[in-house]
């Protein structure tokens, strides 16, 4: 069954739609049905027998379909045979979609799955059907989708011989009956980001389950959903489950309020027993009959928006209070309010994702999925102003419908500066609950203190602050970022608090309590109108003020004497204060104007002070400890001009100490070192300091002294420091290694080393730290272990039970790291060695019993791995070049993987023997039954490596179709000049999801795919495959008999068996490919790898129907139309045929009757249509498809006249054609195109780019290019990829056209030359529709020019092209005459280092993704270097 997601009128004319067969079942069961469905007083709609079959749909007929709640469908034996009933099945499922309409469907005497598979009477019937409509492919395409989504709903199957059918037809009355009698609730117009989290409130309901009762409360802050998430839940369970009584109490705390908790009890009782009589005189009495007279029934009952412990206690006391399988579902804004009522499952009800916003405005706005392109600005920035809160969506999207781009962009203006009242009344609502002093933190924070650590604020507030905090995170009115202790709110929430202050605080600033609008702070400063009653001033001037010099004479806080927080950023002033008061307890002064504190300043409050970037030389600590008894943070970061860390001592309660990055530090105090209460000592970056105190800091529980590059020194440690957990150092130059006393560092746990050139360690540093258990050197070149005092051997001391994390990357290591003792590690589990230069591990490495990742990548020289450790699960060796076969070989045994979990990833293309099923396409797939199996091991060997922490380039994978876990398609995957192999286990990847059992069909067949298509190159994959532990209910074919999945490979070198017909065809190697992988079913369509049985994803160049290899290929409308427009007329009548894609690509491929060319001209076009769709699937490039559909038949047509040119002359892919010349006269130029190419390579960041731009002799743009590149290795490589992009682009784009409408356009009719007709005769006489490319690398035009060698004896730089070489020359030698040039000088046309082309290169460096940019108009970053913009 299946009940769409909007709500329905309670105004439907029938209560059930009858949709059967009527020659089958109108005088039989169906009859019987709907005579018992009228008996039981259920209004059900019959059509009249005396209507003809095969006539549409009538409005009549689709108007009682939309009027029913329940539609039930009769599948007989011949109701397929039926268009009517097709095309009414159709609708009713459509309908389903649109509305809450109840699909059930009734297999009479069939099986579900010829219906689901189009089997048996089924197939026969559609193959009629489809004579019948050869000419409507969409129709049938919509019969059989239609088919399939009904089998796959829930419904009744009636077999011959297995009961009576009265029975069977009192079930589904019953049925129907329990759901006309449900009343589901709205829950949205738009309920968008719903689906999940429906999902994960019915998994903590244990939904279906009938033990015990289940009682659950979501909670989250005002406006963000809770109760449309309840009323989701609500609906899906009146239909999943059958309970004994249902009831949805909403507004609870607004009802208890007006009417009391007696009518929320009287109205609980009412909805579940349905008595009315039941008069309520108390709260106990309610409580007494809920108890006695629900005690034994199954209920429903959400208790929506509940605020105080008594309405829980009134409604819902105890889980005993209900029978066995109740639900409870409570909502509220108050975390703690279900604590305290032991509710122990909660569900936090989180803002909507930047995308779920962007669908919910966008509907909201528009009534429809997309909005215009021109408000996409807008769109985004009222979904960043709104923070994913679904009430200021809906709010701001129905203010906004019909609005223009100027309306909407002056409203955001207004919300900014005044959220409406209707969001801010809801979010009020929390507020109202808290008492006096949580209302006064509460603003404090909404107008200052957002953003501070938890820790700062104790100091700023008294003891009683950690409850009040507590409450408002309760209360979802602010949270504790778990990351950084950091205090955060929504950004409405903090207006709402700003608009509060303002209303309850006077109109004169001087007489609030807060200050923290910047007009009022200046105002109140410039003209010393402060006061007493001032206790807070917060600056924060914005990017645009900074700048203002505030002018002020230094006296405007002498007013202020209760002043305790003055917080002030971003602000100039002309002069520092001349007085501070003594009542201050937190100064954060960023950019202090002065050079010292005032010397009448006593703060004996004070308990932070911040000065960082502040003209600061000296702080005045002498004197009585008294005045500095509260002093917990003291920050002076950036301060240029503090040369000295003075004197300390007197600060006995200090926690905080930090100056970072103060350049000229040169001394601090030794009295530093014995603050007993410091936790934290920042002193990083200060380049000139050479010495730092002894420290004895028992509280210390963080030191930073990482990039002091002048530091000769480590601190000596005086005594044992337990609380220092992690030291990190990083950048210390000029330090040579750890002192002895280092080992008072009795607490530390993790030492991180980076950049730290000739470190010595001690060999026994490990054992030295009986508590370190991570150990971490980077870049650490001259890292070397030295032998203790007491003669150890090396790292053989290395002896600890507790160091189970040891990464040593880019140290320069060499075999000596290596000695016997290395196994005495016998408990580490993480080893990475990156980038060393040892050329072997030892034996030794095998006794690691608990070692799981190991991490050699980039290991250039290492050549022997010696042993494998027994439980290993990650291990990456790319770019290790130099290891033998014999290394790898054992990482491919079948035991190391059986326990699951594994992740390898090493060079070679061995593929293991034991393995179940290989592929040489992008995708491998199974089939499973019952359960999904617990270890699935993939197998990948292509010439890529993923670039970033994950080496393992993961698939897209889908069950069933659905995208299960859809890896980013604009992940890095750098190109490789070897072979790798990666092996993982796929239930790493599948433990992201939140439930299978939603997609995975029981009893039934289901399709696992796993695929690398759209991900990686095809010609760099080499094999996939799968190896499946558990054989038990384990398919590599297709169970339902329809064709093989994919190809099952003997060996690793067994070639692709291409179809006969196909295999003769001749013509570039990649459309071989290309129609080989069509015809044995591998191309990676929507729908036409899982054809088995679930809705589809339609296809994208239509946006309708289904995306099979025949849709995708022939039968698109918009495809269709193409080859219509192009069709032999002997071929027309049956060019859309037939169903069996290799027939018809045979029958076209051999097809010469009437037209010779048709069999290249075919295979052309194949491949321009399946180029076009992946440019709209993968990169979303509309543009493409819309320009090649305008002009495909131009763009074939000139495809095929290349390919038949190069191949009369046998010189396909010869490079007679791709001779060095000079460029031509004058006269002989005037129609040649330039296309100049440059490219750049930064080597710091590793990014490249490539461009090129495209001009005739006039230096008129005709078309321009960007592409951000993956691995590239020099400037030169790079312009060979501008001369490959270019020259692919030419084809592509139809160059040649483009460049024929400019010369129209630009023609003088007065100029004799100009005007010249373009005739084929003349264009061959003037070389129209050549290009000379011109390029400022020598290397490139060389390479390009020797026909793309392919020989390892090519210079290193030009190797990393290979991957590309063929393709290369294929597309130089048949684009035309091509002239490359090397133009050292300006010769002709324009300067090799050209800077029009070069704005390209730059716009593509500048892109986030690899991915290419065309450019059909001249953008405004090139126009200053094109003639016709200047």
């Amino acid at each position: 069954m299946a009940w769409g997601s909007r709500s329905s009128s309670s105004s439907s004319n029938y209560h059930v739609f009858l949709s059967f067969r009527g020659e089958d079942t109108r005088h039989g069961f169906t009859g019987h049905l709907y005579n018992t469905l009228q008996s039981k007083g259920i209004h059900t709609f019959i059509d009249d027998e005396k209507l003809q079959r095969g006539e549409q749909i009538t409005p009549a007929l689709m108007k009682a379909i939309e009027d029913s709640r329940v539609a039930i469908t009769v599948l007989s034996e011949h109701y397929a045979s039926s268009s009517f009933c097709l095309d009414e099945l159709a609708t009713i499922l459509h309908c389903d979609q649109r509305k809450r309409l109840l699909v059930i469907p009734i297999f009479y005497k069939v099986d579900p799955s010829d219906v689901r598979h189009q089997k048996g009477s089924y197939g026969e019937a559609l193959a009629k059907l489809e004579r019948r409509f050869q000419h409507d492919p969409e129709k049938l395409q919509n019969w059989k989708m239609a088919l399939q989504r009904v089998a796959d709903l829930s419904g009744y199957h009636f077999k011959e011989g297995e009961g009576y059918e009265y029975k069977f037809i009192e079930k589904i009355v019953e049925e129907v009956s329990r759901v006309i009698n449900l009343c589901p609730l709205h829950v949205a117009d738009y309920p968008v980001g719903l689906k999940s989290r429906v999902l994960h409130v019915r998994r903590l309901l244990h939904a279906g389950s009938d033990h015990g009762v289940h009682m659950i409360g979501i909670h989250g802050m005002g406006g963000v959903g809770k109760s449309t998430l309840a009323r989701a839940v609500y609906n899906e369970l009146i239909i999943a489950e059958k309970f004994d009584g249902l009831c949805f109490l909403a507004n609870v705390r607004e009802n208890s309020n007006k009417h009391g908790l007696e009518h929320l009890q009287g109205k609980l009782l009412l909805e579940i027993l349905g008595e009315k009589s039941i008069s309520l005189t108390s709260k106990q009495q309610g409580i007494s009959i809920i108890q006695s007279r629900l005690k034994g029934k199954k209920v429903l009952l959400i208790i929506d928006d509940v605020d105080t412990h008594d309405q829980l206690q009134a409604i819902a006391g105890r889980p005993d209070w209900f029978g066995r399988g109740s639900k409870i579902i409570i909502t509220t804004r108050d975390k703690q309010l279900l604590a305290s009522h032991e509710v122990n499952k909660t569900y936090e009800m989180k803002e909507l994702d930047e995308n779920h916003a962007l669908q919910l405005l966008t509907w909201q706005a528009f009534k429809k999925e997309k909005a215009d392109p021109t408000y996409v600005e807008v769109l985004h920035r009222v979904v960043t102003y709104a923070s994913g809160l679904p009430l200021a969506l809906e709010v701001i999207g129905s203010h906004l419908v019909g609005k223009s781009i100027q309306e909407w962009e002056s409203a955001i203006k207004q919300y900014k500066r005044i959220a409406k009242k209707e969001i801010l009344d809801i979010l009020k609502v929390s507020f109202d609950a808290l008492e006096e002093e949580e209302k006064k933190v509460f603003l404090d924070i909404a107008c200052c203190f957002k953003g501070w650590k938890l820790t700062e604020l104790e100091h700023v507030y008294d003891d009683c602050m950690k409850n009040h905090i507590g409450v408002l995170v309760e209360k979802s009115l602010i949270e504790v970022r778990w990351w950084d202790d950091a205090v955060n709110m929504h950004d409405l929430i903090q207006d709402m608090g700003r608009r509060i202050d303002q209303q309850e605080s006077s109109k004169e600033p001087r007489k609030r309590r807060r200050l923290w609008l910047t007009k009022d702070i200046i105002q109140v400063l410039e003209e010393n109108s402060g006061t007493s009653e001032i206790e807070i001033i917060s600056l924060d001037l914005s990017l645009s003020e900074k700048e203002t010099t505030i002018e002020w004479n230094g006296n405007a806080f002498r007013k202020m004497k209760n002043l305790k927080i003055l917080i002030i950023r971003n602000g100039k002033f002309s002069k520092g204060p001349n007085y501070i008061p003594e009542s201050l307890r937190v100064l954060e002064w960023h950019g202090y104007p002065s050079s010292c504190l005032p010397s009448n300043f006593h703060p004996k409050e004070l308990a932070i002070c911040k000065l960082p970037q502040s003209c600061i030389t000296s702080f005045g600590f002498q004197g009585s400890m008294k005045k500095f008894r509260n002093l917990k943070v003291l920050n002076f970061e950036q301060c240029e001009f503090l040369t000295e860390i003075p004197d300390v001592s007197v600060l006995l309660n200090l926690e905080e100490l930090s100056f970072h990055r103060c350049g000229n530090l040169i001394t601090v105090h030794d009295s530093i070192g014995f603050l007993n209460k410091l936790k934290i000592l920042g002193a990083t970056r200060c380049r000139k300091l050479t010495t730092f105190p002894p420290l004895n800091l028992t509280s210390l529980e963080r030191l930073e002294l990482s990039c002091c590059s002048s530091l000769e020194n480590f601190p000596e440690i005086l005594g044992e420091m337990k609380n220092l957990l992690k030291l990190e150092l990083s950048g210390l130059l000029g330090v040579k290694g750890l002192p002895v006393s280092f080992q008072n560092l009795v607490g530390l746990q993790s030492l991180d080393l980076d950049d730290c050139e000739n470190f010595l360690l001690p060999s026994n540093i490990i054992a030295m730290m009986p508590k370190l258990s991570s150990l971490k050197a980077i870049s650490c070149k001259g890292l070397q272990w030295v032998k203790s005092e007491e003669g150890e051997e090396n790292v053989g001391s290395i002896a600890c039970s507790n160091v189970d994390y040891i990464i040593v990357d880019y140290c320069n290591l060499y075999d000596d790291f290596f000695p016997t003792g290395f196994m005495q590690l016998h408990h580490v589990k993480t080893l990475s060695l990156r980038e060393n230069n040892f050329t072997f591990l030892p034996e030794c490495i095998r006794e690691l019993q608990f070692l799981t990742t190991l991490d050699v990548n980039g290991c250039y020289h290492l050549q022997e791995i010696r042993g494998v450790p027994p439980n290993l699960i990650d291990f990456s060796a790319i770019d290790c070049i130099s290891l033998s076969s014999s290394s790898t070989s054992m990482f491919l045994n079948q035991e190391l993987h059986e326990a699951g979990q594994t992740k390898f990833g090493f060079p070679g293309a061995t593929i293991p023997e034991w393995f179940n099923h290989q592929s040489r396409g992008t995708s491998s797939s199974f089939w499973f039954r019952n359960e999904f199996p617990d270890n699935v091991l993939c197998l990948l060997v292509a010439r890529v490596e993923r670039i970033g922490d994950n080496d393992i380039p993961m698939p897209v994978v889908l069950l069933n179709g659905e995208l299960l876990i859809d890896r980013d398609h604009h992940v890095q995957l750098g190109k490789k000049k070897w072979d790798y192999t990666y092996l993982f286990d796929l239930k790493s990847v599948l433990d992201e999801l939140v439930d299978l059992s939603e997609v995975v069909l029981e009893k039934e067949w289901n399709h696992v795919e796993i695929t690398y298509a759209g991900q990686i190159e095809t010609s760099l994959v080499k094999a996939t495959g799968i190896h499946v532990f558990r054989q038990d209910d384990i398919r590599y074919d297709d169970p339902y008999g329809k064709r093989k999945l994919e190809h099952d490979l003997s060996s690793e070198s067994q070639p692709l068996n291409k179809k006969p017909r196909l295999s003769r065809w001749v013509g570039p190697e990649r459309i071989i490919n290309l129609l080989g992988n069509a015809a044995d079913g591998a191309l990676f369509t929507n729908a036409e790898r899982r054809y088995s049985h679930i809705s589809m994803v339609s296809c994208r160049r239509c946006g309708v129907l289904e995306e099979t290899c025949l849709h995708a290929l022939r039968d698109c409308p918009e495809v269709a139309a193409f080859w219509r427009s192009v069709l032999p007329k002997k071929l027309a009548p049956k060019f859309f045929n037939g169903d069996d894609v290799t027939v018809w690509l045979e029958t076209n491929l051999s097809f010469s009757e009437a037209a010779v060319f048709w069999p290249a001209f075919f295979g052309i076009a194949v491949d321009l249509l399946w180029e076009s769709r992946n440019d709209l699937v993968f990169y979303q490039n509309g543009q493409t498809w819309a320009y090649v559909h305008l002009r495909a038949t131009d763009i074939v047509f000139k495809r095929y006249k290349d390919y038949m040119r190069a191949r009369a002359s046998h010189n396909l892919m010869t490079r007679n054609l791709l001779k060095w010349r000079r460029p031509l006269p004058l006269s002989h130029g005037h129609w040649l195109l330039s296309l100049n190419v440059s490219g750049a390579y930064d080597p710091s960041s590793g990014t490249a780019a490539c461009g090129g731009i495209f001009r005739d002799y006039h230096d008129r743009f005709v078309l321009g290019f960007s592409v951000k590149l993956g691995e590239c290795w020099s400037n030169d490589e790079g312009e060979i990829w501008g001369i490959y992009h270019g020259m692919k682009i030419a084809r592509k784009y139809d160059i040649w056209g483009l460049f024929r409408d400019i010369l129209r356009q630009h023609s003088d009719k007065h100029n004799v030359f100009d005007y010249i007709r373009i005739s084929p005769k003349i264009a061959r006489q003037h070389e129209f529709g050549k290009i000379v490319v011109v390029s400022g690398s020598e290397k490139a035009i060389g390479f390009v020019s020797d026909g793309c060698p392919t020989s390892t004896s090519t210079s290193t730089s030009m190797q990393h092209c290979f991957p590309f070489c063929d393709e290369l020359k294929a597309l130089t030698s048949a684009t035309n005459h091509s002239y490359f040039m090397y133009a050292p000088d300006s010769y002709l046309m324009h300067t090799p280092d050209d800077p029009a082309a070069y704005s390209f290169v730059k716009f593509g460096l500048s892109m986030k993704q690899q991915a290419a940019s065309i450019f059909s108009a001249c953008p405004s970053f090139c126009q200053p270097f094109v003639s016709e913009y200047i």
